[in-house]
């Protein structure tokens, strides 16, 4: 199919961008940022998305890249919001053959960018497009959740930050405003060497219809602090807050990781998590693929720790 008309222009930097935004915003139109395109012009296309105005900010260099910044066993990082999946895989902080000096700092991040769609979508797709995006589907956002991962927007009124379990809301839903864009994505995590992504996909789009981003940190041979995220399942990735608390303090065995596993889609007030279901999978099948994975990423989380 192809998309309802559109005007386009191309924003040569950020402050004109947000010009764009600003501009159709005025006269009443809808305006959508485009860079690499690989979720949005499937949906155009199949006109679930009918922008008046598309804004490709794909020229601007100020939103690439990244600056890492090494803290005891954790790390600092900034990532530039247009930053592709195959940059971030090449790059020799998160991908594969990394230096001695940063082997392992992030395995759930390599996990994720090596099994995330497909070449053509690695080489296009950025790091910006799949937070802003709001799928409720995405590899990414369950592990920059897990990595207690921080959203910098933004707009001609200045910039602001927020938690990216905050900034997501629903499905295709965030919490960006109209005359806001996504520059940054920033992480800062005390030890992610421990950590592991698991996904059950689709056979055709390679989305998770459940996904598990698991972080672990041991002590004295017990667990002293886990981050659990999960995507595919629900409206919006979210934090396994139940587990997360019952592998804290824990000792890491098969049943302890099975008890906290099974409570994956259990929220802190004691209700279940809004599970989806369609063609694909039965909201209680995602459920339990979401079990089954989380004890999965646990379990090479664990060993992973184990080993750094």
């Amino acid at each position: 199919m192809f998309p309802a008309d559109f005007a386009y222009a191309r924003a040569r930097s950020l402050d004109e961008a947000l010009d764009l935004l600003d501009e159709a915003a005025a006269a009443g139109e809808e305006a959508k940022l485009i860079a690499g395109g690989q979720s949005l012009l499937p949906m155009m296309k199949l006109r679930l998305a009918a922008p008046q105005v598309l804004i490709d900010i794909a020229d601007l260099e100020e939103l690439r890249g990244g600056d890492w910044t090494a803290r005891g066993s954790g790390f600092d990082v900034l990532i530039g919001a247009l930053t592709t999946y195959r940059q971030l895989a090449r790059d020799p902080f998160f991908g594969e053959g990394l230096p001695d000096e940063h082997s392992g700092i992030v395995p759930a991040m390599t996990d994720a960018l090596a099994v995330l769609a497909d070449p053509q979508v690695r080489a296009r797709g950025t790091i910006g497009g799949a937070v802003a995006h709001g799928d409720p589907a995405a590899d990414l956002p369950a592990v920059l959740m897990a990595l207690n991962a921080q959203v910098v927007m933004a707009s001609h009124k200045g910039e602001r930050e927020m938690p990216l379990d905050d900034f997501l809301q629903g499905i295709y839903t965030t919490d960006l405003a109209e005359d806001e864009v996504v520059t940054h994505v920033r992480i800062s995590s005390p030890d992610a060497r421990g950590s592991a992504y698991e996904k059950f996909p689709h056979p055709a789009s390679h989305l998770p219809l459940a996904g598990v981003c698991a972080v672990v940190r041991l002590s004295d041979g017990r667990i002293d602090g886990a981050e659990v995220a999960v995507t595919g399942i629900s409206p919006r990735p979210y934090r396994a807050r139940v587990t997360e608390q019952l592998l804290t303090g824990a000792a890491p065995a098969p049943d302890t990781l099975k008890a906290a596993a099974a409570q994956v889609t259990r929220l802190p007030d004691g209700q279940e998590a809004s599970l989806l279901g369609d063609q694909h999978a039965s909201a209680p099948y995602r459920a339990h693929l979401a079990e089954v994975l989380t004890r999965r990423a646990l379990a090479r989380a664990i060993a992973r720790a184990d080993a750094a």
